[in-house]
């Protein structure tokens, strides 16, 4: 076997991350730890460090080096001590031969916390401890679940659930569920549509038969931003400054309503821009604002409806019902971007600005495809 491969079969890469991770997934440890020491010994007094379980940091290992796993979720931290602890306090009192006992502490613990759905490496841990323990360990029997567990969880997860929520970009506890998900929020949307559904996700999973240290949502994700950089590197370099449209009908905050909804008829367009004096993007105004602005309940066409909302006294501006602008594009961007920014936004038109911040284009769903596959692109997009 050749010197670079005994490495790489030694040495294997693990889960790729930023800097900027590593440093606050350290500092974070540094801090959850300090909290959970320091209360602790308030709590406790001087004698505070042996009430403070060594398996404590390796699950501050995954409670700030991997908060997203579902390893490292409040339920899977603290049941898996709890259950642990009381499945090796149970075979401490029972089982007198200590390897055995050793054994199946651990082993019991790895069985409960997979049905529990509470998995956590460093409960196994704790489970041992019951087992080889000193004297004043096995002296506590099952009072050992309350003091130094449970106070340890509490303690810990305060910290853990404060520091992470400190740190920017941290979701924690991150709510992914393995068979009942709840409708994610726009921003965690995957990139781009996926061709398989939940179902067969849980299904794939089920059949590697092994854990999988990855939450459902997160994989999603992973799937699709790995598309897009497929479809970046087979399309090469193409910017929304090549495709955007450049002849971009735009409207200011206080221009009327009935302005605007001519104008949208008369170019057959959706939705139009509003700027500033300076062309600078401040909202977007769209038939479905229009629409969400109208008293449905009165009216039973799309044109009374618009007629109702011209009727009255306020919101007669633009300003009144626009939206503000949930995503901008930028010249140089990628067009991969827009499909990321489609998706994850939930938009259906994406204003693009210069460098200065101005107005310069705009680029929609169907004119991204038609400059990715011409008119076949937009065939989907036709009405029957």
């Amino acid at each position: 076997m050749a010197a670079e491969n005994l490495i790489s079969y030694l040495f294997p890469l693990q889960g790729a991350t930023t800097r900027r991770e590593r440093w606050v997934s350290g500092v974070g440890g540094f801090l959850a730890i300090f909290a959970a020491t320091w209360i602790t010994h308030i709590f406790v007094g001087p004698v505070a460090l042996p009430f403070m379980l060594a398996s404590m940091g390796a699950s501050t290992v995954l409670l700030m080096g991997a908060p997203h796993s579902p390893l490292s979720q409040p339920w899977a931290f603290a049941g898996g001590h709890l259950v642990s602890a009381a499945i090796g306090v149970t075979v401490a009192a029972h089982v007198p031969n200590v390897y055995v006992a050793a054994g199946l502490a651990v082993g019991g613990a790895i069985f409960a916390m997979y049905q529990l759905r509470c998995l956590h490496p460093p409960g196994g841990a704790t489970a041992l401890l019951t087992i080889i323990g000193d004297q004043r360990i096995h002296a506590l029997g099952y009072h050992f679940i309350l003091v130094p567990v449970m106070a340890n969880v509490a303690v810990l997860l305060a910290a853990a659930l404060v520091v992470n929520w400190l740190i920017p970009g941290r979701r924690y506890p991150y709510g992914a569920h393995l068979h009942a998900k709840e409708t994610a929020p726009s921003s965690q949307q995957p990139a781009v549509e996926l061709g398989f559904g939940e179902d067969d996700l849980h299904a794939a999973m089920q059949e590697m038969d092994g854990y999988v240290d990855i939450a459902e949502e997160d994989l999603e994700r992973i799937y699709s931003l790995a598309v897009l950089h497929a479809q970046r590197r087979r399309t090469g370099n193409i910017r929304l400054g090549d495709i955007m449209t450049r002849e971009v009908a735009s409207v200011g905050p206080d221009t009327p309503l009935e302005k605007v909804w001519r104008l949208l008829q008369e170019q057959g367009i959706r939705g139009v821009p509003v700027v500033d004096k300076e062309r600078r993007v401040v909202g977007m105004l769209t038939i479905a604002d229009f629409l969400r602005t109208a008293d449905w309940r009165l009216c039973d066409s799309l044109a009374r409806r618009a007629k109702s909302l011209f009727s009255r006294r306020c919101g007669q501006v633009a300003e009144r019902i626009m939206t503000p602008p949930i995503a901008l594009g930028r010249e140089p961007m990628h067009l991969t971007e827009a499909f990321r920014l489609f998706a994850e936004k939930g938009v259906n038109h994406l204003p693009v600005v210069d460098a200065e911040g101005r107005l310069a284009g705009m680029l929609t769903r169907p004119g991204l495809l038609a400059a990715l596959y011409g008119d076949a692109g937009t065939l989907s997009l036709q009405p029957d």
